[in-house]
């Protein structure tokens, strides 16, 4: 899969951490030996059909050619989806050995961030799925994952909180449950809040004001008050730090500029007290004042941003949203096996340039040569220009000659009466054969 590495070196980094024959039969992806007899096997079609850009046509055409196995396209079909679970077993348990060690360099912490990124299927765009994940952000590497509908909400909980972490989270997690969710396990949280998330007190139990921190943030600078979180359902409250920092000049004019358009495009009036909460930014944390400043609490927080770009080589690297897929289970299948390659990546974290002729390069080159109907032999041939995209599929359409469109012509769209004065033929656009000979004789006459 990778420069340097072999499929058996692959399967001797994931044999280190995980049984791949009884997990495979504990989840149920392998019942009978027959065409498919181990789990390696199965494996490696799993990510050839994922990772390569071929159909399962295709696939199964590549697993004929090379030897692995004989199966039809609808044969793989079933087998891929009875692999849901399994992949999933796999992606935890890889993830949960990787990400053993984590802890935050210098605070002897691990700090972890938290949020979810949605992949769309072929089709409707607002029938998706949410992958929710727990990222490290010291190590770079996915320490937890969760694929659900679009029903199912966010939580700053997701995959287990270990006593004495730190969790990163945006505006969607300020919310009463989450907050004390994490603080009920002997961990803290870093949240970004929201200008109407939460129901804050002062310390004496009055309404806590947010625009007039905020007005007070633009005048003096950076605010850090203690604050009560009181729960809308239950009354109860846990103590907490809200930490207020201004937004630059421009960017705070611009943040504003996006109130007043959004405001106009609903209907409303954004009151005084909102323009001022949208040039700043709030957090609320737990982490005690005497060993976090705001200021390292600010400079803590914006390490969340290396989740997205994690997200970004997901999806434009490794191809997590190139979906070709419709069937839920085979959608969990796409996106637990591209996890996967993504923590078999970050073992030893070595070079992603492709060479191997059955790898991601010879792959994509393969599956265009297959669409174009070249031979199995010249397939074998690996692409010297490197990786480089799947080609365009071609349009049967304009194969086909009693279909294809004709290039225009000066006459294609001419009248009957204007090609009988040109002397053409009006159902042919053509010159007849007579016409044609006399024309050639006049012409050889003159000549």
């Amino acid at each position: 899969m990778i420069r340097g590495w072999t499929w058996e070196d692959v399967v001797c980094r994931l044999g280190e951490h995980v049984d791949l024959e009884e997990s495979a039969r504990a989840k149920g992806a392998i019942k009978r030996t027959r065409t498919i007899k181990t789990a390696e096997q199965l494996l490696r079609l799993v990510l050839a059909y994922v990772l390569s850009g071929l159909s399962f046509r295709g696939t199964a055409a590549w697993a004929e050619a090379t030897g692995h196995a004989s199966l039809s396209d609808v044969a793989l079909l079933k087998r891929l989806r009875g692999c849901k679970d399994w992949l999933g077993e796999l992606v935890s348990r890889m993830a949960a050995v990787t990400c053993a060690e984590a802890s935050c360099a210098g605070e002897g912490r691990r700090v972890v961030a938290v949020d979810a990124t949605a992949v769309c299927s072929p089709g409707d765009k607002r029938d998706y799925q949410l992958l929710h994940v727990v990222y490290d952000v010291t190590l770079q590497r996915f320490v937890g994952t969760e694929l659900t509908d679009r029903h199912v909400a966010e939580r700053l909980d997701l995959g287990g909180i270990e006593p004495g972490e730190i969790r990163l989270g945006d505006r969607v997690y300020g919310r009463f449950r989450d907050l004390s969710a994490v603080q009920a396990a002997s961990a803290d949280y870093v949240v970004r809040l929201g200008a109407k998330a939460l129901k804050l007190l002062t310390q004496g139990g009055r309404k806590f004001k947010r625009a007039a921190i905020c007005r007070r943030a633009e005048a003096q600078g950076a605010q850090d008050v203690p604050v009560l979180i009181c729960d809308t359902e239950s009354n109860q409250q846990i103590r907490a730090r809200l930490i207020v920092l201004p937004l630059p000049p421009e960017q705070a004019e611009a943040a504003r500029r996006g109130m007043r358009k959004n405001a106009c495009k609903w209907g409303y009036t954004p009151s005084d007290d909102a323009l001022a909460t949208a040039g700043c930014v709030m957090l609320i944390t737990s982490l005690p004042l005497t060993e976090w400043p705001a200021m390292r609490v600010l400079d803590l927080y914006r390490r969340r941003w290396q989740l997205e770009l994690a997200f970004k080589r997901l999806k434009s690297l490794i191809g997590l949203e190139d979906l070709r897929v419709h069937d839920s289970d085979l959608v969990s299948v796409w996106i637990h096996a591209v996890l996967l390659a993504a923590l078999v990546i970050e073992i030893e974290r070595p070079s992603t340039e492709i060479e191997r002729p059955d790898s991601l390069r010879w792959a994509t080159n393969l599956a265009g040569q297959f669409r174009s109907g070249a031979s199995s032999a010249s397939c074998l041939r690996p692409d010297p220009r490197g990786p480089c995209r799947p080609q365009i599929r071609s349009n049967s359409r304009l194969q086909n000659p009693r279909t294809a469109r004709r290039a225009p012509t000066p006459t294609m769209y001419a009248s009957k009466p204007r090609l009988a004065r040109m002397g053409l033929d009006p159902a042919t656009h053509a010159m007849p054969a007579q016409a044609e000979s006399s024309h050639g004789c006049a012409g050889r006459a003159r000549a």
